[in-house]
């Protein structure tokens, strides 16, 4: 029996983490990447690389920019309940300006919801007072199409430390400025900030007829940066009897280097996955559709086969045959938790989350090389047909 070494911990170690960081990967079509934050690898390799992979989150979260990390949506979709965790509203944001308001040409009514702070002396109070709806123009409509709205801070003169509340709102007939302060008591304080804010703005054709137009493009909040208190140095103490160093640190390029006392150690969280049968084959090749092979899976059976001799498996097409009432939609045309799939060898097969949202005719590639056997296992009330793509190897001999 070979003797455990540092060294041979850590490789074992540098093997599990990437499947902490694939699991972000797969479950993110079906909802959160979870293993990160909520697993519990019962093992001391995997609790190890379980706290590496949190380490890395962590540093991850004091820098959240895709400059310094270059998988930054893989490992935003990987870390983010972890780091929801650690602290909630941290992570990106999806917002609309405005609802409706997108017709050419056309006057529009804005309103929008009002929440002011419990003690307007002074502007230190906290929101939370009830929510109003107040028209934002009042008497004079805004020429659509209406674009962003930016709230603006407005100084008063000195010695003054208030301020006026104003928007900038981009309209069809370019920047207005409308001013809520003065006589409207809008103000703020320059040491306790804004006395109101202003939310849900909602835009109604001035003549009464249904706005048509629909509504602009979201927009997104990037993920805030917060800083690590543990730092790159951390115990790894989960019983009295074990209390070891560990040092992670993450490179330009987004790997991570982490050190159990027998030297750094570097490991690609994403590492490159292959498909097909090998870098000989030309561009965009998947194989010949394999028509005679081509199965029928629903809830209550599956879909199944094989290469031939000298093949490999080139990726699977999945069309759908008849979806189920109420079924979960995503988009149209895309449909939630149609399936299972799962791609290997005989007697070997590994599950491929993608079925997780599935389209008609889409086509799913194998994550490793030279896999051979496939299986397609349909949701309830979806019936599925599967075609498989196989590619014949050169004989080399």
């Amino acid at each position: 029996m070979s003797e455990i070494t540092v060294d041979g911990l850590a490789e074992r170690v540098a093997t599990e983490i990437p499947k902490f960081f694939r699991d972000g990967i797969d479950q993110v079509v079906m909802g959160e990447g979870e293993y990160i934050r909520a697993g519990e690898p019962q093992g001391q390799i995997g609790k190890i690389g379980q706290a590496v992979a949190r380490s890395y989150c962590r540093r991850y979260g004091e820098d959240p920019s895709a400059a310094r990390f270059g998988n930054a949506e893989r490992i935003e979709n990987a870390c983010r309940p972890y780091l929801d965790d650690l602290n909630p509203g941290d992570g990106p944001e999806i917002e609309q300006d405005v609802i409706g308001g997108q017709c050419a040409g056309t006057f529009y009514n804005v309103s929008y919801l009002t929440e002011s702070k419990s003690s307007d002396a002074g502007n230190c109070g906290e929101f939370g007072n009830p929510i109003t709806r107040t028209s934002l123009i009042g008497g004079s409509p805004v020429l659509g199409p209406i674009g962003q709205i930016t709230e603006k801070l407005i100084p008063r003169a000195a010695p003054s430390t208030n301020g006026d509340q104003s928007f900038e709102v981009q309209t069809g007939s370019g920047l207005r400025f409308i001013n809520l302060g003065g006589a409207t008591s809008r103000r703020y304080n320059l040491e306790c900030g804004n006395s109101y804010r202003y939310s849900d703005f909602v835009a109604v054709r001035s003549s009464g007829d249904p706005d048509t137009c629909g509504n602009p493009p979201p927009v997104i909040t990037q993920p805030r940066p917060r800083p690590d208190d543990t730092g790159p140095n951390f115990r790894f103490n989960p019983s009295p009897d074990i209390d070891i160093q560990v040092d992670v640190e993450v490179s330009p390029s987004g790997d991570i280097i982490f050190d159990i006392g027998g030297g750094p150690v570097t490991v690609d969280p994403f590492p490159p996955e292959g498909g097909g049968g090998g870098d000989s084959d030309p561009p965009g090749d998947v194989g010949e559709s394999d028509e005679t092979g081509a199965d029928d899976a629903d809830g209550n059976g599956s879909a199944s086969g094989c290469a031939g001799v000298n093949q490999v498996l080139g990726g699977l097409k999945v069309s759908i045959v008849e979806t189920p009432p109420g079924a979960r939609v995503l988009s149209p045309g895309i449909f939630r938790g149609a399936c299972y799939i799962y791609m290997g060898t005989e007697g070997n097969l590994d599950q491929d989350f993608g079925g997780s949202m599935l389209r008609d005719g889409q086509f799913f590639l194998p994550q490793k090389e030279n896999l051979t056997c496939w299986e397609v296992q349909a949701n309830l009330g979806f019936r599925l047909r599967v075609t498989p793509y196989y590619k014949t190897l050169e004989d080399n001999g």
